[in-house]
């Protein structure tokens, strides 16, 4: 290999004296990829990408063959090494992938920047088609995003990578019965029979066509309602079409359904796709990027910073900096004010502001007037922190049944959130422990909200005892992403570290889901997961596929934990069952939970 990257003219460095070799990246069978660094000269941040002998033969010459695109990933050069490796310096993509990307920002383009980035996908393709290659695993995740830009449609920039399934037209490649099918976006020619023959210009048109839907369905898998991949292809081979996605343009429609003619010679080529999205029309007077109204903050307060509270040390903060406070002239219970990055949103400021008590939600004073121009949350202070810090690093060691107890109080204040019409939406084993978590989401799921996060990041230990169940309280907090029950899902950003807690319905389907008693319910089973493992991060140990969104897919179970008896995994496996509605509901999980104290 070392010869025909020298007839390439590609550039030959060293590590230790050209490039550093950084954090791993991703990694899989033949295949690692880490983060580099020039150690003299260049500052263009790059990574380092590692192939052995099967890999190599089966993708490194494609990057060769096309390297000199602006819409395709650059191969900067190679390092000589005595371990029969290849290593290729590439430039590293600051935004991630474009399936990333839209999924972490939700209605981010307008339907023009969209048309900019399918001309730059499909000049891209037009050029390695012209190749005479076909790349053969055409989808958002394939494609970097090297530059975002709003006002500027050109200067945004895209471009394709990952040619592990490519193959040359004239040429049937080594091992082609090893090489995976996208059953999802390949083209059903492919299905029907996978010979070589079967895979040209054409192939990779129709699954452009499958591109364009899933970026303008903000990242969501195709056919997401559909588990089974076989199910999936049988469908595709009976001539069912993916829907039309929203927003998009007559123009954007028009082509997908053209990209995706059964017939492959009717099929437009990309030097014609190319041109009809150079001018196309997608003109659309509706805003495509929504957001939830913001609250308005109080003119008048009931605190003042400097006459009623003052700020002392800094704590941290998942959601905006927390610091430790005090009482100027009051004796009161210990206090923290949380500095908003973002101003809240009508429903996290209900939350904090128009709930009564529980005694499983985190007690809100209210907001702290300042000549500062900060928003200033005033809160009570969990002495012990949240539960997922204090499960990790070994502080609080909780026998099943202080879980249960716990568990149960969560649920209760979801409850009566719930009943309001509010999803959490941010369930986590860091907030509270089962019994008590249990409580807390059915005082949610009583006010018709979903907290939308529940995990133990957030869940706050206010007292704590590993062996008495009646020594424990625990109480639910960030509210940052609640809202009513029934709200749509595709209207909000999903963060990935949020993916792992999410239900299958709303990972898969973002667009045709909405928040529910249900989904959150599935959050529940994971936190419930988390707390019986010490705090770990869901899906984190496992290395079978690239990345967290892909882990957490749909068809993925979290396993048991080696330490949860057989009677509790048979509640958290019954809360993290597929469908929505075969999930019990927070009522339910309080009897089943309040049963196994009784044990």
């Amino acid at each position: 290999m070392i010869a025909t990257l020298s007839n390439y003219g590609l550039q030959k460095y060293q590590f230790g004296k050209d490039v550093r070799k950084m954090r791993q990246m991703y990694g899989m069978s033949g295949k690692i990829i880490y983060e580099g660094r020039w150690m003299q000269g260049r500052t263009d941040p790059i990574i380092v990408v590692e192939m052995n002998e099967v890999i190599t033969e089966r993708e490194a010459a494609f990057y060769l063959e096309v390297n000199n695109h602006l819409h395709i990933i650059s191969t900067l050069g190679y390092i000589e090494n005595s371990v029969k490796l290849t290593i290729f310096i590439q430039e590293y993509a600051p935004q991630g992938d474009l399936a990333g990307y839209l999924m972490d920002n939700p209605n981010k383009f307008t339907l023009p920047s969209f048309a900019e980035i399918f001309l730059q996908i499909a000049d891209a393709m037009s050029y390695i088609a012209s190749k005479r290659i076909v790349h053969g695993d055409l989808g958002c995740r394939n494609v970097l995003v090297f530059r975002v830009d709003e006002t500027q449609l050109k200067n945004n920039l895209v471009r394709i990578t990952d040619f592990g399934l490519a193959r040359f037209i004239d040429k049937k490649p080594a091992r082609a019965n090893e090489l995976v099918i996208p059953v999802r976006y390949c083209a059903p020619e492919i299905l029907r029979t996978n010979r070589h023959s079967d895979y040209s210009e054409k192939s990779d048109v129709y699954s452009l066509g499958v591109l364009i839907w899933e970026a303008l369905s903000n990242s969501e898998i195709p056919y997401s309602a559909v588990d089974k991949d076989d199910v999936v292809k049988e469908m595709k081979l009976n001539n069912e079409k993916l829907t039309r996605p929203h927003p998009c343009s007559d123009g954007l429609w028009n082509l997908m359904k053209k990209c995706w003619h059964t017939n492959p010679d009717v099929r437009p080529s990309f030097a014609l796709i190319n041109e009809e999205l150079s001018h196309i029309d997608v003109s659309d007077s509706r805003d495509v990027r929504s957001s939830i109204s913001l609250h308005e903050i109080p003119t008048n307060y009931k605190y003042e910073l400097d006459e009623d509270i003052r700020i002392q040390n800094l704590l941290g903060g998942q959601f905006g900096k927390i610091y430790e406070a005090e009482w100027i002239s009051r004796k009161e219970r210990p206090i923290v004010v949380i500095q908003m990055d973002t101003e809240p949103s009508e429903y996290e400021a209900m939350v904090y502001t128009n709930f009564d008590l529980h005694r499983n939600i985190v007690d809100t004073f209210g907001f702290v007037g300042n000549d500062r121009g900060l928003i200033l949350l005033l809160q009570e202070r969990a002495p012990y922190g949240n539960l997922q810090a204090l499960l990790q690093n070994g502080t609080f060691q909780p026998s099943q049944n202080v879980l249960i107890t716990i568990f149960t109080q969560i649920v209760k204040a979801m409850i009566y959130v719930v009943s309001k019409g509010i999803v959490h939406g941010n369930l986590c084993c860091a907030n509270i422990v089962v019994f008590q978590i249990t409580e807390a989401m059915i005082y949610l799921v009583g006010e018709n909200f979903v907290h939308g996060d529940l995990r133990c990041s957030n869940v706050l230990v206010v007292k704590m005892d590993p062996s008495d169940p009646e020594r424990n309280l625990v109480k639910l907090t960030n509210f940052s992403r609640a809202c009513p029950i029934g709200q749509s899902v595709g209207d909000r950003k999903i963060p990935a570290s949020l993916i792992p807690y999410c239900a299958p319905e709303i990972r898969r389907n973002r667009n045709a889901s909405s928040y529910s008693e249900f989904s959150e319910v599935y959050s529940m089973g994971v936190l419930m997961w988390q707390a019986c493992s010490q705090g770990a991060i869901p899906f984190a140990g496992d290395t079978s596929s690239g990345d967290t969104r892909r882990r957490a897919s749909i068809n993925r179970r979290l396993g048991r934990p080696k330490q949860c008896q057989e009677n509790l995994w048979a509640v958290i496996s019954d809360c993290l069952l597929n469908e929505p509605e075969l999930r019990f509901e927070f009522s339910a999980i309080k009897k089943r939970l309040s049963d196994l104290q009784d044990m």
